[in-house]
């Protein structure tokens, strides 16, 4: 018997967990080492655990999908497909530049800190310290790499993947978002999503949602693995659209108010390892898999005390 389950597997489907980052995973970046523990579970029982965040494609979500054995990252909120085996970005959607150019053009007249990438390249629009450091620090571990990599922009040419807007004056707050995106609603050609600290804004169309879809459809699809087969889980607005889209859906206890309104199962808060518990039930309810140390009797029952 597996020393890590119980149940006898019922089916062959093929696990595939899509989970959000911050608030999910970890918050102010303290991993559990429960919430690690549980996801390595789930891949040695041949899951595909996939990152699914709104950061870029950058050091500090590299180094976090080599940590837990992501398989694949998704980052800019859908926008950014990397492949973790192959060490390359195999998909990504860009906002037109002349879109971006009238979005830049708001934030230079409302005191707006913008962050915008795309595969390559990495800037912000105002030379603000303080709204660089605490924003880039989501994005880059190491301190060097936040001076040397976001540039100031200047005029360059870019279709970004994804731009993020700040009001410097109410910084990381849900009323400076959604002033903001009340700032930008009339702008066409782009996804817009206000959060409780900034608003999203994502080439047309594009959400985590649709990247899930994109891979089931593309990436799993040899595999036939169904979208309402897989997990998502998260706990904030841009995470709705995965959330929507599924039916193994978790929302965390301390998710967003929409969150709650569209995800199909709950789960405990991130400090309490919500994400482990949700992909323990996850497992059970697609193929039966349980965890010795949740149903002790069980063991007793069959006569297996032993790990």
């Amino acid at each position: 018997m597996n020393l890590d389950t119980i149940h006898k597997v019922v089916n062959n489907k093929k696990p595939v967990i899509f989970s959000d980052v911050d608030g999910t995973i970890y918050r102010h970046f303290n991993l559990l080492e429960e919430t690690k523990k549980d996801i390595h579970w789930a891949i040695k029982n041949e899951a595909d655990f996939n990152i699914c965040t709104g950061n870029p494609i950058q050091e500090r979500m590299l180094i976090l999908g080599k940590e837990l054995k992501s398989r694949f990252i998704i980052g800019s909120s859908g926008a950014q497909i990397y492949d973790q085996e192959k060490d390359e970005i195999i998909k990504s959607w860009h906002i037109e530049n002349k879109v971006f150019l009238e979005l830049i053009e708001v934030a230079k007249n409302n005191n707006i800190q913008a962050i915008f990438w795309d595969n390559e390249q990495y800037y912000y629009l105002v030379d603000d310290e303080r709204t660089i450091q605490t924003i880039c620090e989501y994005h880059f571990v190491d301190k060097k790499l936040i001076k040397e990599i976001p540039k100031l922009w200047k005029g360059e040419y870019i279709e970004p993947v994804k731009i993020e807007f700040y009001l410097i004056d109410d910084f990381e707050t849900e009323t400076g978002a959604n002033k903001m995106n009340k700032l930008i609603e009339n702008i066409n050609g782009v996804t817009k999503i206000p959060t409780h600290a900034n608003v999203e804004i994502s080439p047309l169309n594009i959400d985590k949602g649709s990247a899930v879809k994109w891979m089931v459809k593309n990436v799993y699809n040899t595999q036939n693995v169904s979208i309402n087969d897989v997990m998502t889980v998260g706990d904030s607005n841009n995470d709705v659209p995965m959330l929507s889209l599924t039916t193994f859906s978790y929302g965390m206890a301390n998710s967003t108010g929409n969150v709650f309104k569209v995800c199909h199962y709950y789960t405990s808060a991130v400090e309490q390892n919500g994400l482990g518990e949700a992909i323990i039930d996850y497992l059970y309810r697609l193929k039966n898999l349980v965890k010795k140390y949740l149903l002790h009797s069980y063991s007793n029952e069959m006569g297996d005390d032993n790990e």
